[in-house]
């Protein structure tokens, strides 16, 4: 399985050299897979029965539809991030998501049309497919940033010998380096997750998960670079940047899954209390 994530990371960097794409493929499977094992039953029982199959399996195998769809509606791009300025206070809708056209506004969006049980259920299952990819993609930092560099895409780094791009480093290198598997990073980050964590991050406003996105590029991603640059080439990341940013990126991933099903309870039935 992972020669053919690779192989689809690579065909996807193709398609979209400077395209902003959170996770890559295996991060939003994990960020689905936690999500789904945190519905209620009532919740469940909706979304296998707009999806047409079990949760699980098939949250996460829609999870990466709005990116594969993407070529064919160019204008969704703009939905899968928000460009806050590094330097600024955070997040401004006037600013930063005029006409709706950023990730904080179609979250929204979606999240009205899939209460809205009027509509026919395929209206409410594209909505479910772009709610369950735009949670994970707004907890990658780099999507809630930008620091004139189109949220580090534009940035090109060295890790080890290898040449990406930063933007790279986090939504592929890190999250392939968590585990073997999907299977195995989900377990251990369900079991690891504390109960005061699940408490403290109960948000339900993506305006606040924008922020903490760019909190961290601010705090952590974008300082860590400024000593290594060089007049010419690529930015050197030190040998253990994977290593060290490894804790930060499992809890994005926590994070994302909690509050996907978090907001798919809230819209589907009773919402679940932490244990």
């Amino acid at each position: 399985m992972r020669a053919c994530l690779a192989v689809s990371f690579v065909i996807v960097g193709c398609i979209f050299p400077s395209a902003a794409i959170a996770w890559g493929i295996e991060g939003h499977r994990v960020v689905a897979l936690i999500a789904a094992s945190e519905l209620t039953p009532a919740a469940k029982a909706q979304v296998e029965a707009l999806l047409g199959g079990e949760a699980s399996s098939s949250m996460a195998n829609i999870a990466n539809w709005s990116d594969e769809v993407r070529p064919q509606r160019p204008e969704t791009a703009p939905w899968h991030y928000v460009d806050i300025p590094i330097g600024s206070m955070g997040y401004d809708p006037a600013r930063d998501c005029k006409n709706n056209d950023c990730i904080v506004a179609q979250i929204v969006k979606n999240e009205q049309i899939l209460a809205d049980k009027s509509l026919l259920p395929p209206v409410r299952a594209e909505a479910l497919k772009y709610l369950i990819h735009f949670v994970g993609d707004i907890h990658q930092p780099l999507h809630s940033s930008n620091n004139n560099d189109h949220g580090g895409s534009d940035m090109r780094v060295s890790v080890n010998g290898r040449q990406t791009t930063l933007h790279r480093v986090w939504d592929n290198l890190i999250p392939a380096s968590l585990g073997p598997d999907e299977a195995s990073i989900v377990s251990r980050l369900e079991t690891k997750m504390t109960l005061d964590q699940r408490r403290r991050w109960g948000s339900n406003d993506p305006g606040d998960w924008a922020n903490e996105g760019f909190a961290l590029a601010g705090k952590e991603i974008y300082p860590a670079l400024s000593s290594n640059v060089v007049s010419v080439g690529p930015i050197v990341l030190e040998t253990d940047y994977v290593a060290h940013h490894q804790a930060t990126v499992e809890m994005q991933l926590e994070k994302a899954g909690l509050r996907l099903a978090a907001a798919i309870n809230t819209l589907f039935g009773p919402r679940r209390f932490w244990r």
